[in-house]
């Protein structure tokens, strides 16, 4: 059965492709809500599944557990920053994992994140600046 293109669909899928950030479900209510005035949060998660169910985005976990959203669907991986949250796409194609043991033991792997923590460069770039200010000399 064909799934309907709605304008909420179109919307949500809009403001996720057009992202780089890895939205959560609430930033993309946000978003889509600049541009549909009406739409409810629960519209917004219902088409982020049926966006999900047609292979159209990826719903990636990290630390904490809060599923951020990413319309890049190949293999990839990602760096989060600790300080400000920032989540970004590493260029380059995620290594193979060798999952046989996990499909020998009764599993079924779809795809693989890895996520690399630590400071992004703006938030570095602060923080020297911040420092310097501190001891009155320059960044």
């Amino acid at each position: 059965m064909k799934q309907r293109l709605t304008r909420q669909l179109t919307a949500v899928y809009d403001a996720l492709a057009s992202s780089d950030d890895h939205p959560t479900a609430d930033q993309l209510f946000q978003r889509v809500r600049r541009r549909l005035p009406r739409v409810s949060l629960g519209t917004v998660y219902r088409n982020l599944d049926k966006l999900r169910e047609q292979g159209r985005l990826r719903v990636v976990r990290l630390d904490g557990g809060q599923a951020h959203y990413d319309a890049m669907t190949h293999a990839h991986d990602h760096f989060v920053c600790e300080r400000c949250g920032a989540v970004v796409d590493l260029p380059g194609r995620a290594p193979a994992r060798d999952v046989g043991a996990l499909r020998a033991a009764g599993y079924e792997v779809h795809w693989h994140t890895t996520a690399l923590y630590g400071i992004c460069t703006r938030c570095r770039s602060g923080a020297r600046g911040q420092r310097a200010a501190a001891d009155g000399g320059t960044p």
